[in-house]
Order: structure tokens, then C-alpha cells, then sequence
């Protein structure tokens, strides 16, 4: 018996990419503009982002996404009130089917921004340019990246696309799973408990979910155990509140309630890779006009 071959078609491919950024902003930031012959994803991973798209201006909420199409004018800016996250990633691809998902406001799901999670971590690991640099022009590689780092940018870039066509292009509702509905509520507790001292008992008591049940959910989709992530969320916030420039360390740490404030600066140091004071000095020098 002969087996013949199928020949998978592959309708949308990403060429290659120009940017991946990650961007903590300050409060009072402002990019004036641009336009270029590729494509460009924008994410608002922290409300308080604010867009220009040829003529219009558009204010994103977090977790929502606009696609800019190639030589389109574009710009970003914080809304002044707030020192907001995103994602930028600029990419070339010839599928005419991306034409459907550009120039609307989409809000993602939470498949869509775990794909968006995982192509910043493996950025990560495949470049040696950080990240969070504005006006990067080039994207250095790592020397000591892990196999396969730069196909899995490829890879991850291209569902995520494909996630996209599907829900967004006839406006299919979205839909989601029993699993994904315990993930989001978890998560929107968390971030609306920010300034708590929860314990994992305290988190399980609330969902009336088992711990087996959590601490699967949050490694098949986060990447991190349940208090890994409070902690994250936690150093996030205190990021922001550290760029917006109204409290000090010692008021954010309480804000956000950490024991004491050598406490908040261990668990800072062991997420960011830095201090609080190191940490507001580079957000000075990342983002020094032009």
C-alpha cells in the first residue's frame, strides 16, 4: 500500500518581524507618529492607552487590541491620568484576510492574551534588546537563546492571527470554556484584591474550587502557580504606581500589602530583576524624548 502525502496549506504566514516591545509608560507619555509598509499590533495590557489611527483617536481598554494597517499614520500616548502597559509587535505578512480584523477596537480573549504572553516570554529569550526600549530599530539576537525560541515568535504569532480572522471576522461570538471562566474570575479577584494579604486557602475558599483544580489551571494557561501571579500582579501594580509618581515605596508597599517595605523590595528585586529606585531610574532614562 502507497501512502500518499497531503500537503497542509498554510494561508496565512508571518515573513518576519521588525518589533517586539513590551512598554511600561510613564503617565505623561506621547509618541508623535509614524507610518511604515508593515503591519503593526498594538495591545493595551493596563488601561489608560491612547491611539491615533489616521484621523482618529481611540482610547483602548485594557485587554483590548487594534491592528494598524501597513503606511497607515499611527501614534500612542498615556491618557495623562495613568502610567499604562502595552504590547506593540510589527510584523510583514501577506494574507489579505488580516484586512477583516484591521482598523476595529477588538477585545481579546483570554486564549489571545495568553498567546500574546507567551510571544513576549520567548522575545525574550530569543533577543538581547530589552524589550521595554522605545525607538528600537533593530532587534539583536541572543546568543545564548534556547532552541527553536524564534520559530516559536513565528508560530505563536500566527495562531494568535488566525484566533483573531476566526472570532473577529464575522463577528462570531465568543466563546468560553468552563476552565477559562474559573481562570478569568480568579484573576479578576485577584486584581480587584491587589492591596490584600490572600493566602491560597483564601483563594480556594472563595471559588470553591479544589487545589488541584487552581494550581492545573494556572499552569496550563499562566505559566506560574496562582500565588506566583498575585505577586506578579502585585509588582505591577507597584510599577505603575512608581511611574505615575504619587506615593513613595514605603506607601506603595502598603498600599499593595506587603508586610514591610524591605519585603516589597525583596519580592520587587525577584520579579523585575530590580530595586524600586532601580526601577524608576530606568523608566527616567527609557523614556527621555527624542
Amino acid at each position: 500500500m502507497e501512502y500518499i502525502k497531503t500537503q497542509l496549506s498554510k494561508p496565512l504566514v508571518i515573513d518576519g518581524i521588525y518589533t517586539v516591545h513590551y512598554f511600561e509608560y510613564t503617565k505623561d507619555f506621547a509618541y508623535s507618529g509614524e507610518f511604515h509598509n508593515f503591519w503593526e499590533i498594538v495591545y493595551a495590557d493596563k488601561k489608560g492607552v491612547v491611539i491615533t489611527a489616521g484621523a482618529n483617536e481611540l482610547a483602548l481598554e485594557a485587554g483590548q487590541m487594534y491592528i494598524h494597517k501597513p503606511n497607515e499614520f499611527h501614534k500612542i500616548r498615556c491618557d495623562g491620568t495613568r502610567a499604562a502597559n502595552s504590547v506593540i509587535l510589527s510584523f510583514d505578512c501577506s494574507c489579505t484576510e488580516l484586512m477583516s480584523i484591521a482598523g476595529i477596537v477588538i477585545n481579546c480573549t483570554a486564549e489571545e492574551r495568553r498567546l500574546m504572553g507567551l510571544i513576549i516570554a520567548e522575545a525574550e529569550n530569543a533577543f538581547s534588546t530589552p524589550l521595554g526600549t522605545p525607538y528600537t530599530k533593530v532587534l539583536e539576537k541572543s546568543e545564548s537563546s534556547e532552541f527553536g525560541c524564534e520559530q516559536m515568535i513565528q508560530l505563536y504569532m500566527e495562531q494568535l492571527l488566525i484566533c483573531l480572522i476566526r472570532n473577529n471576522k464575522q463577528n462570531i461570538p465568543r466563546k468560553n470554556t468552563t476552565g477559562n471562566t474559573l481562570l478569568l474570575q480568579i484573576c479578576e479577584f485577584l486584581e480587584n484584591n491587589i492591596d490584600k494579604r490572600l493566602s491560597f486557602p483564601d483563594i480556594q475558599k472563595e471559588f470553591s474550587a479544589s487545589a488541584s483544580v487552581i494550581k492545573k489551571l494556572f499552569k496550563d494557561n499562566m505559566n506560574c502557580g496562582i500565588m506566583e501571579h498575585f505577586a506578579r500582579l502585585k509588582i505591577d501594580a507597584a510599577k505603575q504606581m512608581i511611574r505615575e509618581n504619587n506615593l513613595n515605596f514605603t506607601e506603595i508597599s502598603e498600599h499593595l500589602g506587603f508586610n514591610t517595605p524591605q519585603y516589597f523590595t525583596m519580592v520587587f528585586h525577584r520579579i523585575s530583576g530590580m530595586t524600586p529606585s532601580e526601577y524608576k531610574n530606568s523608566v527616567k532614562l527609557n523614556f527621555i524624548s527624542r
